[in-house]
């Protein structure tokens, strides 16, 4: 098995929508769960497995074909698979595809992704919406969204399982997650994400794909952001 962290931090408001809004104060919330420690029960802010998972399979679609790789650029299981003809792309190898067989299954594992912010770390804000066919405000349309305020990091684990044949897909993961800095998460939000494997990688990477692996192992915008000199 491959397993390395991912740590993700907020570089704009972000708002993984969920959770109860006449609880939480606004109409959108930010999905939480409940956690129990010790003697204590409390609702900590969260991003689902699901939602990285979703964004990394899409974006490894995205730019699979452009480094090599199959995909089959396909969502609805039936045109999966008359796409791929009984053989499945890389990126369905690698995510998983509807099916019985064994090959079907996802080889790729996530965890949800946690935080150790407290509530000050995130507020609401009013909005307006907006007429879809004129683009112009909607009168007295209000409604208020919870976010995650910029800075707010978020750890997982990615674990890979197969042999050689899936290990040849991990450049193509590493692909996706680099994609995650530019393509957003949940509703607009902008991340940058972080390779945390103490170079456990390096022995299961080609060397054209070091690179790349190096880059993924600090922050992207952390030059441009100020936040480097505050947080790891």
């Amino acid at each position: 098995m491959i397993r390395f962290g991912l740590r993700l931090r907020a570089m704009s408001f972000l708002t993984v929508g969920g959770g109860i809004p006449d609880v939480m104060g606004a109409d959108i919330v930010h999905v939480r769960k409940t956690v129990v420690n010790g003697g204590s029960v409390s609702n900590v802010i969260y991003i689902p497995a699901s939602s990285v998972k979703g964004v990394l399979r899409t974006n490894a679609s995205r730019v699979a074909e452009a480094y090599g790789f199959e995909s089959c650029g396909e969502v609805d299981p039936d045109r999966m698979n008359r796409a791929h003809r009984g053989s499945a792309c890389d990126v369905c190898r690698l995510f998983g595809r509807p099916g019985n067989a064994p090959d079907d299954s996802s080889r790729l594992f996530v965890t949800d992704f946690t935080s150790e912010e407290t509530e000050s770390n995130r507020m609401v804000v009013t909005r307006v919406s907006l007429d879809d066919r004129t683009l112009t405000a909607r009168e007295g349309a209000l409604y208020s969204v919870e976010h995650v305020l910029p800075g707010t990091e978020f750890s997982g684990e990615l674990r890979v399982e197969g042999g050689d044949e899936v290990r040849g897909l991990l450049p193509l993961l590493l692909l996706a997650i680099a994609e995650l800095r530019l393509s957003g998460l949940g509703r607009g939000g902008l991340v940058d994400a972080k390779v945390e494997d103490g170079n456990s990688l390096d022995a299961l990477v080609g060397v054209e794909w070091r690179p790349l692996l190096n880059g993924l192992r600090s922050w992207l915008w952390e030059r441009w952001s100020g936040l480097g000199a505050r947080r790891g």
